[in-house]
């Protein structure tokens, strides 16, 4: 059984839930937490909107639950280490939130509107700066006892990518004082096309050994086949998954036996399961904000669950009109 240290928390089997705006709320975080899932990072907010705006408005990204998901995890992005000191500090006060066991520091983000503020991905082309974030970050996070961990890219472009410039990045994001370091396959120019380049997640692999850290591998990660091949080319202490999760907890289940060269584990997943976990899904968010609210916002997600399933399309329509979970249920067993 595999194993990592994160700090002083250890975990087997490491299969992270990568964190997804819209997707990785605390309903669907605590579902993958059920199926195998190791710990799931909050969607990234930022750490200069909890400066200025305070904790209250974006508690319905931040809110954790550790009954529900075991190990909480809160990222934040940003560009201004004085803005991390803070947000750190006022989540570790505030009640609601104070229970959280790890920080991470998006510095992978590829969306313009992040990258444009000089946070996400954007500090991969500072590294002085992504440094003096993680140094003030740390002091907050060890005066609370809690661990701080990076995710990041391969690279800003190309440029980065194959003049080792990136891999200098990640020589001192390994060696900075964090607990564990996430590595997407993808530079920021890529966004989400493209395929991951496992090669350079290994060669980075390489290049992180002298901080004696975990080193996450995350990008393109979408059944057995593809998690032990991740893991056999890149050597690699655990693996991230992304979009392939999205719709689709049962992954975390499927790809367990990984570490320990077991089979996979091929239990059909039937459309009616994915029905059922859809309104699960629903009523696990409407506990948390209004129902009409939830319906909306779970739109997406609805539709990755029945995504490739039998009438998607036209479902797809009717799903897109119901304002109630009974709506929903109206819909999905009309079919």
């Amino acid at each position: 059984m595999a194993q990592i240290d994160i700090g002083k928390i250890k975990i087997k089997d490491p299969l992270i839930l990568a964190p997804m705006a819209g997707t990785t709320t605390l309903a669907f975080r605590s579902i993958c937490h059920e199926f195998g899932s190791s710990y799931q990072p909050t969607e990234l907010v930022s750490a200069r909107s909890i400066l200025y705006s305070g904790i209250d408005k974006s508690l319905c990204y931040l809110m954790i639950d550790k009954k529900i998901e075991g190990i909480s995890c809160i990222q934040l992005f940003g560009s201004d280490p004085k803005d991390f000191e803070f947000a750190i500090g006022a989540i570790c006060e505030d009640e609601r939130l104070k229970d959280v066991d790890i920080i991470d520091i998006n510095m992978g983000c590829p969306v313009p509107k992040v990258i444009k503020t000089g946070a996400g991905s954007a500090l991969m082309k500072d590294p002085e700066l992504a440094k003096s974030i993680i140094k003030a970050s740390l002091h907050v996070c060890e005066q609370y006892g809690k661990e701080l961990t990076v995710k990041t890219r391969i690279g800003f472009d190309d440029d980065d990518r194959y003049n080792g410039k990136a891999e200098d990045f990640i020589r001192m994001l390994s060696s900075s004082g964090i607990k564990l370091l996430a590595v997407h396959g993808r530079t920021a120019k890529q966004m989400y096309h493209g395929q991951a380049d496992i090669e350079t997640i290994a060669r980075f692999r390489i290049a992180a050994e002298e901080g004696r850290i975990p080193f996450i591998a995350n990008g393109d990660i979408k059944d057995f086949q593809s998690a032990r091949n991740m893991l056999d080319k890149t050597g690699a202490d655990g693996l991230m998954i992304g979009r392939a999760a999205q719709g689709n907890p049962w992954i975390f289940k499927q790809l367990q036996g990984v570490f320990e060269n077991k089979e996979e584990d091929k239990e059909t997943v039937s459309f009616e399961d994915r029905k059922n976990m859809i309104i699960r899904e629903l009523e696990l968010t409407a506990k948390y904000k209004d129902e009409n609210i939830a319906v909306r916002e779970m739109r997406p997600s609805m539709m990755a669950y029945i995504k490739g399933c039998p009438g998607a399309a036209s479902l797809k329509v009717r799903i897109c009109s119901a304002l109630t979970i009974s709506e929903v249920k109206e819909v999905l067993w009309e079919t």
